[in-house]
């Protein structure tokens, strides 16, 4: 879950929020949309990540929540198996000039790994989120 908000002072912020089930390692990294998905298996880490600083962002503020709770095994329900939920929240202040930015997401664990790019619905959002004023 993610948006756009343009605080109307030549800022804006970026917000991320993104779940995963299983312990392991997450991160989350703005990248331009062209940059394609992919995923080091040997490393297991997320190739050439792109730093937000080419975008005129920083990171204003970064969460992560993991909750376990005990559930009933996938490969054999009449056995419980624990499972961990990871939370991460980020949120990034850009300011203008803005280019078009898509989130880039990696979570690697022993169970799966999983790489994931969100771009913005510019088509849905008010015009003035993208959009330089004049």
């Amino acid at each position: 879950m993610g948006k756009i908000v343009d605080h109307g002072n030549g800022s804006l912020g970026v917000y991320f929020r993104h779940n995963t089930t299983g312990m392991g390692n997450v991160s989350v990294s703005l990248v331009p949309p062209m940059k394609g998905v992919e995923f080091d298996l040997e490393r297991q880490s997320v190739l050439n990540p792109k730093d937000s600083k080419t975008f005129n962002c920083r990171v204003d503020h970064e969460k992560t929540e993991r909750n376990r709770k005990v559930m009933l095994c996938n490969y054999d329900p009449s056995k419980t198996c624990a499972q961990e939920q990871t939370q991460s929240l980020v949120t990034w202040l850009c300011s203008k000039p803005f280019r078009v930015i898509c989130v880039y997401v990696s979570f690697y664990s022993t169970d799966y790994r999983m790489v994931q790019k969100v771009c913005p619905d510019y088509s849905s959002q008010d015009a003035s989120v993208h959009l330089p004023r004049g």
